[in-house]
């Protein structure tokens, strides 16, 4: 077999040793980013519609109690070491959502203990203290902010003031996000008497929802493997679909860039499943909790985070497997449940949010939120009938991890190959579609080793490879059986007194 040079001329005659250097077939391995989307406040260095890589504490690049800079502090517990990018959105034309604390009644010595978005603070109470002295404490205590799990100070998305024993506290964002942050009296339920001093209320109402389609055109073509987003609105959610799609988004195969979207919707069930059932998107998940102290873009930063440590597309073949595991049983951490029993998804809600393309969550006995099931809105085929091919986010990362697999083993051995119907004489640079189905079916068999896909033996059978009428170009049928999920475990106990041998 003759050998094909890339750089070396055959005709050269100067003795003696010539090598050129070129690069052989690697072990496939990426590096999956998580984009969180987000609203910034002054103070930062980030740019609104601009992406960047978060490489400092989120206050110093979005700005002191941002939504975008607490995404940051979510996703990190969540995701240790993954990359994390983040687009910057200016805050909408709108409103600030407040809340209200009234300080009154019988004051004793003690300690005052209260939440802000699920983070516990402390405040020293005198006997000879008044409302209005509290009061001040209390709003100088949520503007100084709170110390986070790794050692860290942060602020909270609030700036309060006080007045004749009234504390106002005021979203640092404009919009309707802001009407989910929260201030609780008695979340644990250990906070003491004069937790009875605290009335709490809802102010002004948050109005305003940021415009998307301008970031998001900014990513250019930078792969985000996993994208994280507070907002769950109509507008919003149909920019993103429209940015994923297979036809003209990133799932395009003039793209091949892939991505999965995740956010969290706060409502109630019935809302929740009218929201579900009027979407039918295949890359976008929406995690619905009926309320909760952590607001839901460090619910949506967090689910991001898991989803980038356990369906991360640059794993290397060796860990492919954790694709392909179900996300059930996995701790979104620093995220605090509804605070109400009631409020928390009992089995039947579940199944019902889960035939309405809503995923869902369990609470541990010690108040911690596990994942139960996390879905895609995808419910109906092209002829509206009911089809749960993409019901899981595990098989669109499988699939777009199979693609990329087998992509660069064609890539890396074919890049430069002449195409011909056969190669009797085994030339070296030629390839066939004999060869090329050769390399999908050996390609593949690595995918199932690796616990991605299954059923070799019927890949191996049914594969088509073949050139097309345009004589440059092999077309490939590539018949994927992603791995399963183990989800439910059924069975059947009979229970006899005294049961005969059979």
């Amino acid at each position: 077999m003759p050998v094909s040079f890339n750089r070396v001329p055959g005709n050269i005659r100067v003795p003696f040793f010539y090598a050129e250097v070129n690069s052989g077939l690697s072990y496939y391995q990426g590096n999956s980013k998580l984009l969180l989307i987000g609203q910034i406040v002054s103070g930062g260095s980030a740019a609104a519609n601009v992406p960047v890589l978060v490489s400092r504490p989120g206050p110093e690049m979005f700005g002191v109690g941002s939504m975008l800079a607490e995404m940051v502090y979510a996703a990190r517990q969540n995701s240790a070491i993954g990359e994390i990018w983040a687009l910057p959105l200016a805050d909408p034309s709108g409103v600030a959502a407040t809340r209200t604390v009234t300080v009154a009644g019988t004051i004793s010595a003690g300690t005052l203990v209260f939440y802000v978005c699920g983070e516990k603070v402390q405040i020293p109470v005198l006997a000879t203290d008044t409302v209005t002295t509290i009061a001040a404490a209390i709003a100088a205590a949520i503007n100084a902010g709170y110390t986070g799990i790794d050692g860290k100070g942060y602020s909270f998305p609030y700036t309060a003031t006080s007045s004749a024993g009234v504390v106002t506290a005021t979203a640092r964002n404009l919009g309707t996000q802001g009407n989910f942050l929260s201030i609780d009296k008695d979340l644990v339920g250990d906070e003491g008497p004069l937790a009875a001093l605290l009335t709490i209320a809802t102010g002004v109402t948050g109005t305003g929802v940021p415009v998307l389609t301008t970031g998001l055109a900014a990513l250019g073509d930078t792969e985000f493997d996993m994208i994280a987003m507070p907002y769950s609105d109509t507008t919003s959610l149909n920019a993103v679909r429209d940015f994923l799609a297979d036809g003209g988004g990133r799932w395009d195969p003039m793209s091949q860039l892939y991505g999965h979207c995740v956010t969290a919707c706060f409502d109630s069930l019935a809302n929740l499943a009218t929201l579900g059932t009027g979407r039918n998107d295949p890359h976008v998940t929406i995690m619905g909790v009926a309320n909760s102290p952590s607001p839901p873009w460090r619910w949506a930063a967090a689910l991001g985070g898991q989803v980038q440590a356990h369906k991360n597309l640059g794993f290397a073949l060796s860990e492919a497997v954790e694709i392909s595991r179900p996300m059930q049983t996995l701790v979104l951490k620093g995220i605090r449940p509804p605070r109400l029993k009631i409020d928390q998804w009992d089995r039947t809600e579940r199944q019902t949010l889960y035939y309405d393309g809503i995923s869902a969550f369990t609470v541990t006995t010690d108040g911690q939120v596990m994942l139960d099931r996390v879905i895609t809105t995808y419910r109906l085929n092209a002829w509206s009938q009911p089809d749960s091919t993409f019901l899981d986010i595990e098989t669109l990362y499988q699939t777009a991890y199979g693609i990329r697999f087998l992509r660069q083993q064609i890539s890396q051995k074919h890049a430069r190959d002449a195409l011909a119907p056969e190669n009797p004489k085994g030339l070296q640079g030629v390839t066939t579609p004999v060869d090329l189905k050769a390399d999908l079916i050996h390609g593949y068999s690595q995918l199932c080793d690796a616990g991605v896909m299954k059923n070799l033996a019927l890949f191996a059978s049914n594969v088509v490879v073949e050139q097309s009428s345009d004589a440059n170009r092999a077309n490939a049928s590539l018949p994927f059986d992603v791995m399963n999920q183990l989800r439910i475990f059924a069975a059947n106990v009979e229970t006899s007194l005294n049961r005969a041998a059979a």
